[in-house]
């Protein structure tokens, strides 16, 4: 498929999607939801564990046919971090355990016609970047591996499930 028939399909943004997942798997993440959706509205777009640091990363993907308005990263505004921040305490109020380290970055993906460009943006903001001054903290620290939350909408990462036994 050409850029142009992904635009035209408004699958630019599943593409880019798809390649930072690929990208990140590849820099040794490992991929635990593709559109995490929360009960309270917005969206994640990867959640993942970085395998060699044991924390959850929380993964904002931004796809652009060009940089003609700016970087892919000038997209994601107070409020878009906000409703990331606010999805990633739902998850971790799912887990059930208190001591996570948790970080926020954000893929850029650029979709030139003859190439592709992508940029991995460690620690792109915090969550104490998206609170207003006097309210509560919001995600804890530590760390901990590579669980799931318990409930939860959106589209799982690539794994095997057993067959049920029958």
């Amino acid at each position: 498929m050409s850029l142009a028939e992904s635009c035209a399909s408004g699958g630019l943004g599943v593409e880019g999607e798809r390649l930072a997942a690929r990208f990140l798997q590849k820099a040794g993440y490992k991929v635990l939801y593709r559109n995490y959706k929360p009960t309270y509205g917005g969206e994640v777009d990867l959640v993942c564990r970085a395998r060699l640091r044991m924390e959850l990363v929380f993964v904002e993907v931004k796809t652009r046919s060009s940089e003609a308005h700016g970087s892919p990263e000038e997209a994601v505004d107070w409020e878009k971090q906000r409703r990331i921040v606010r999805a990633a305490q739902e998850w971790l109020e799912q887990l059930e355990v208190e001591d996570v380290t948790v970080r926020f970055d954000i893929v850029e993906v650029i979709l030139h016609e003859n190439h592709r460009e992508l940029r991995h943006i460690q620690n792109a903001f915090t969550a104490q970047e998206t609170r207003h001054p006097g309210s509560a903290p919001l995600i804890p620290g530590a760390s901990r591996g590579d669980v799931l939350p318990k409930r939860g909408r959106g589209g799982g990462a690539q794994t095997r499930r057993r067959p049920p036994r029958g």
